[in-house]
């Protein structure tokens, strides 16, 4: 697999965040002032880990056609127990993020078989954390989702962890030194997540050999750069590859409460996060 760009952080923002339109004009890196990555064409070559299934299956599903449940089960024999969830979960507290338990979430689970689409359900990912919990996003189902594919290797991608664990100096580097990065996007964000009213989820897609990422790979970051109630996930499967059009690092996509995509371009995606902010 080949190494993809690091996108040139330091050039996002060079004019001022609040003049950043709410909906997409068109204009896409020009309304930040930022540059274009034009990393390499061409679809990765590396196991997607492609899925047509998630742990975290959706409730509603059959569960004659889940692969997830335990085929010698019969569910009929137990009408109590939801066969497509653990039954050491508590169904009443989808949203607990605290013990790494999750629920399904209430939407069906599109699977990772074809592309993502704005408007469209997004995965139901799942790993395990840093903390080593195996969790899901459907945690966060009805909040905004920020995902943050990084790569183990990129520069970038640890300085945004560590602008977003607090370190404003490093935010400055990151954004040109514009003081409005902090006044509407990054500062908002730090006080939203720990509100519990967005949510940020940094996913490893590639170790330093630019392979799949390991759960050491996630405690390293974490302890290196932390950053209070975000999860740091590896995606050892690189599921997402094949599924988002990863070209850069870091790259954001934004997932709406309904849990479908909701922008997915890289020239707007900041745009529209500010606007749920606000």
């Amino acid at each position: 697999m080949f190494k993809r760009r690091s996108l040139p952080l330091t050039l996002l923002c060079s004019v001022p965040l609040l003049g950043c339109p709410a909906e997409d004009t068109g204009e896409g890196l020009d309304e930040f002032g930022l540059e274009e990555s034009t990393g390499a064409e061409g679809d990765s070559t590396s196991d997607t880990g492609e899925s047509t299934t998630d742990p975290t299956t959706d409730p509603t599903t059959d569960s004659t056609t889940d692969p997830t449940t335990d085929p010698t089960t019969d569910p009929t024999t137990d009408p109590t127990t939801d066969p497509t969830t653990d039954p050491t979960t508590d169904p009443t507290d989808p949203t607990d993020t605290t013990t790494g338990e999750d629920s399904p979430c209430n939407v069906p689970d599109p699977g990772w078989g074809s592309p993502a689409q704005v408007g469209q359900p997004a995965p139901h990912f799942s790993g395990t954390n840093q903390f080593g919990e195996e969790v899901s996003i459907c945690a966060y189902e009805g909040l905004p989702i920020v995902i943050d594919t990084s790569a183990v290797w990129c520069g970038p991608c640890q300085m945004m962890s560590g602008c977003l664990g607090g370190d404003d100096n490093l935010c400055l580097q990151l954004f040109g030194g514009n003081q409005d990065a902090l006044t509407y996007l990054m500062n908002p964000m730090r006080d939203a997540i720990h509100a519990g009213t967005f949510a940020w989820v940094t996913v490893l897609t590639e170790n330093y050999d630019s392979g799949p990422p390991a759960l050491s790979d996630a405690q390293a970051w974490d302890q290196n750069f932390p950053v209070e109630d975000v999860w740091v996930i590896p995606d050892v499967e690189q599921k997402y590859y094949g599924h988002l059009p990863l070209m850069q690092f870091p790259s954001f996509w934004l997932i709406d409460t309904q849990m479908n995509w909701q922008d997915l371009d890289q020239m707007n995606v900041f745009n529209t996060i500010i606007n749920e902010l606000m």
